[in-house]
């Protein structure tokens, strides 16, 4: 068969399994924000885990690429070259997704969290543009914010002021766990940004083979 269903069908599970673990990562510092006070915006960890790069870039961008290789596994586009095609085009938007995070990933892990630009910072002091995504001339890939222990490392502790929040769960990082979050979050983003770069590739190179050199069919048995 020129469509391989086996490996089609791993790599729909594979980006699936992407998806949701960038989605994971994306909301795990939201939820810190939020648990640590009681507020969302107010202290939270980065200017850049509201741009969403895992919910929308590693996330939602990537799932119509899942679709079409679930779609194959039922040898639904594996019997057509339009849908073969199709696999391959939407792939392609998967990858645009996957850059957009990984990208913004980069931006982040050359910033360092708000913890960094003072105890106070918010994200009204949060400077990144539409514009600075396009420029790959800005991207800074110092890491000094984590190695300084003596700056953001030392900052005020951030407690809850609300009280108990979710229920009997009470959530108080201080500057280095706030510096630890940053950098696994984005880093982890970063990384699965280029693994789902990497097999939506692959599903493109199945897609279009299956497209040019044409689809097996089984055989009905009457």
């Amino acid at each position: 068969m020129t469509c391989c269903e086996a490996f089609t069908s791993c790599n729909g599970f594979v980006l699936l399994s992407l998806s949701i673990i960038a989605m994971g990562l994306n909301l795990t510092p939201m939820f810190a924000d939020y648990a640590m006070d009681g507020f969302l915006f107010r202290h939270p960890v980065s200017c850049f885990e509201w741009w969403l790069p895992g919910v929308v870039g590693g996330g939602l961008l990537v799932l119509p690429s899942v679709t079409m290789a679930f779609a194959a596994k039922k040898r639904g586009s594996c019997n057509s070259r339009c849908g073969m095609l199709l696999s391959a085009g939407m792939c392609l938007l998967g990858i645009i997704g996957a850059l957009y995070c990984l990208l913004v990933s980069f931006f982040a892990l050359g910033t360092g969290p708000l913890i960094c630009q003072g105890a106070d910072a918010s994200l009204s002091s949060c400077n990144f543009t539409i514009k600075d995504i396009g420029s790959l001339s800005q991207l800074n890939f110092d890491i000094s914010w984590y190695l300084n222990k003596d700056g953001c490392w030392n900052k005020t502790q951030v407690g809850t002021e609300g009280g108990r929040i979710l229920g009997d769960f009470d959530l108080d990082l201080d500057g280095y766990q706030l510096v630890n979050l940053h950098l696994v979050t984005f880093t982890g983003l970063a990384g699965i940004a280029l693994l789902e770069v990497l097999f939506s590739l692959f599903q493109i190179l199945a897609g279009t083979c299956g497209c040019v050199c044409g689809t097996s069919k089984r055989t009905q048995q009457h």
